[in-house]
């Protein structure tokens, strides 16, 4: 294997002659639910396919909540701690029979879940948590803290969701205001080998939704030729839940995000990215401009 350096943002690197290959970080809030197994699976497949490298991290609570960490006197494995360590080591093997080759790395940081994973953020690619989850050790649920999460991190977050293994098109929510999820939109496309979707508003004429369908043509056309947008959908009604339903059978969906600055900042976000998180079947790109 060729040797291995720090990348940008985290990733793993390798120098091949002249060339340093750049590998993603994907890393993963880890805790006790099965929405969480769910996210170590998707985050191992997307590595793999990705070539990237996947790190499992979870926040534990206890300390800043003053509780007693220490094993039971006489009993060993005991103790809130070892639990711990005993779910990140079952979080590697959940993701070593996903991707048996795939390089994994895990740690377990004292403090909160979303300070904890915004400050991971930093030297990751892609952030991805679990849609729900109500383990004794950790909660992430679908949000204030996924959209805190999603907010403030430093690099996109994924939410899953629903079906894992769903082999439809990537579904683009449509927002004239951002950029990069469909940049994004299109980067997904090619690795997955898949069509692209677009899902407008209800609001939105027919005119208007074959105008947003050749403008994301239009700029897939230079970055990512090879990405093919098949289709536009509308909404059926301004209910919240259609937004959703209009993107049904997709693999996953990618929403734009705005990220707040500072740790005190309110945490704010698009309708759609709330309408989203509250309602996808599939797991959930959400990439900020």
């Amino acid at each position: 294997m060729a040797p291995k350096v720090l990348g940008i943002g985290g990733s793993t690197a390798y120098r091949q002659g002249m060339t340093q290959i750049i590998r993603p970080r994907i890393t993963v809030g880890v805790f006790d639910a099965p929405e969480a197994d769910a996210a170590i699976r998707w985050a191992a497949h997307h590595a793999a396919r990705v070539d990237g490298s996947l790190h499992l991290v979870h926040a534990f609570v206890w300390t800043e909540l003053d509780v007693n960490t220490d094993p039971i006197p006489g009993l060993s494995g005991s103790g809130i701690r070892a639990a711990a360590v005993s779910l990140l080591e079952d979080a590697v093997a959940i993701a070593r029979h996903q991707e048996p080759e795939l390089e994994i790395t895990s740690d377990i940081i004292d403090g909160p879940a979303v300070p904890v994973l915004v400050e991971a953020s930093r030297s990751s690619d892609l952030m991805v948590v679990g849609g729900r989850g109500h383990g004794r050790l950790l909660t992430l649920v679908v949000g204030s803290k996924s959209l805190a999460l999603s907010a403030r991190s430093f690099c996109p977050v994924v939410v899953v969701r629903g079906e894992i293994s769903a082999e439809g098109p990537i579904g683009l929510v449509h927002n004239e205001n951002a950029t990069e999820h469909v940049q994004r939109a299109g980067e997904l496309a090619l690795a997955y080998q898949r069509d692209i979707v677009l899902v407008v508003r209800a609001t939105s004429t027919p005119e208007q939704a074959q105008a947003a369908l050749a403008a994301v043509r239009e700029q897939l056309a230079t970055s990512h030729p090879a990405a093919y947008v098949r289709d536009v959908k509308v909404a059926a009604s301004t209910s919240a839940r259609e937004l959703v339903h209009a993107s049904e059978g997709t693999s996953m969906m990618v929403v734009a995000g705005d990220r707040a600055s500072g740790p005190e900042a309110r945490v704010s976000a698009p309708r759609q990215l709330v309408t989203v998180l509250q309602y996808a079947n599939t797991p959930v790109w959400i990439e900020r401009d």
